[in-house]
């Protein structure tokens, strides 16, 4: 007997008892399509989260005072100065540290175009930009000569555009007042509302140059002992942001003559918590796959059971194969193909529910999780592994009815009414 005829004769067996083979594929339709939606929710969250670490950059760190609010004498010495930047820079001090942008920051009240507003205005050096790109829908950036003259001069949000200016383009090359000192707007951002960020969202905020603002604008709430809100560092490449992180920290203990105290300063790294949420889902994706493995479980110990109901049903067909030449292999082979199609039909219609699954995943990940963007995906390799579980359960699950087929004596088997 052949392989085609035995999966021929595996399928008229499934069609002779269509409604018991339904139920005996029930539990690994429920496991493989369980396995596949499951899976895809978890890539398609992992890939949300992923591409809101990118927007906060990986491979950049950012360094903020730290603030105790139990300790009052923590408090009161935290600080950070544009000399710790300048520290920080200097040849042989950070080597794994490409560029330092540095950060005054503070709502203040805003005059344009005849409106009234509150917005965060930021005081940066131009570098932040080289560090954490934005988009521009029209205008320019601020750039070094804007910083050396201390030049009046802005780059605004798109909502703080389209709320006092009306658009765009009519903001470009407008006057904006900041607490009654006059900028002129060199550039407008196009990023939308919302966007994940350290420090104010990009569309909600005003950019000047950082010597402007603490010498124009913020010129009563700083000095020399702290006169930075935080700093944007980026490291050479991503592999040496741990190096980044420990150079970092010392030349600022350093310079803070920090001995055996506590460092007053924070250094964030938003990589750290990527990979901590991806533990999460990681752990998340394993505990389902388990529950999953269970589901399939189950069905293997069905397809055992029903497969052992249709050898008993089945002993006098078996003992009239065996009494025409039939081999103990080809009693083997045919009912070990029949519980391997069951599970591979199984895994087909499983398949299908996953991506029923992974749809609703996707609805309920931008709509109840409010991950703007996330899509729950179906990849091939889980596809792959749903089917090849599948199609192993099968044979684990079905050898011993099989071989209890082959084992059958024919003399015996036809004598079965």
């Amino acid at each position: 007997m052949n392989i085609i005829e035995s999966f021929r004769i595996s399928f008229q067996a499934l069609l002779t008892n269509k409604l018991r083979a339904a139920l005996t594929m029930l539990g690994i339709v429920i496991g493989v399509g369980a396995v596949i939606g499951m899976l895809a929710l978890g890539n398609g969250f992992q890939g949300f989260l992923n591409s809101q670490f990118d927007q906060l950059g990986i491979g950049t760190v950012y360094v903020a005072p730290f603030i105790d609010t139990n300790r009052i004498d923590v408090l009161q010495t935290a600080s950070l100065t544009s000399a710790d930047a300048r520290a920080i820079m200097q040849p042989g001090r950070s080597p794994s540290v490409q560029a330092v942008s540095i950060e005054w920051s503070d709502n203040v009240q805003v005059l344009a175009n005849g409106q009234r507003g509150t917005y965060s205005v930021r005081a940066l050096s131009p570098s932040f930009f080289a560090i954490s790109p934005q988009d521009l829908a029209t205008g320019r950036i601020l750039n070094a000569a804007d910083e050396e003259a201390r030049a009046r001069v802005a780059v605004i949000g798109r909502s703080v555009a389209e709320t006092m200016y009306g658009g765009l383009e009519v903001a470009f090359g407008q006057r904006i007042g900041l607490n009654g000192v006059q900028f002129e707007i060199v550039g407008v951002l196009a990023n939308p509302p919302g966007q994940v960020s350290v420090g104010s969202d990009p569309a909600e905020a005003i950019f000047i140059p950082y010597e402007t603002g603490i010498t124009r604008l913020f010129r009563n709430q700083t000095s020399d002992l702290i006169n930075v809100s935080f700093m944007t560092v980026k490291a050479v490449d991503r592999d040496q942001i741990d190096a980044a992180v420990r150079e970092i920290t010392d030349v600022l203990r350093e310079q803070h003559r920090l001995t055996y105290q506590e460092n007053d300063f924070t250094i964030i790294n938003p990589e750290q918590f990527a990979q901590q949420a991806s533990a999460v889902i990681g752990a998340f994706n394993a505990f389902l796959g388990i529950v999953a493995g269970i589901s399939l479980l189950v069905g293997g110990i069905g397809i055992m059971n029903i497969m052992l109901v249709s050898v008993t049903e089945r002993t006098k067909e078996i003992g009239l194969r065996k009494a025409v030449g039939a081999r103990r292999s080809d009693i083997l082979m045919q009912f070990l193909i029949e519980a391997v199609v069951l599970c591979l039909i199984g895994s087909v219609i499983g398949i299908l529910l996953g991506y029923g699954f992974s749809l609703i995943g996707t609805w309920v990940l931008v709509n109840l999780f409010q991950a703007e963007g996330a899509q729950a995906t179906v990849q091939l390799s889980n596809v792959l592994l749903a089917s090849g579980i599948a199609a192993g359960i099968g044979i684990a699950f079905g050898f011993f009815p099989a071989l209890t087929a082959a084992r059958l004596n024919p003399i015996e088997a036809l004598r079965t009414e």
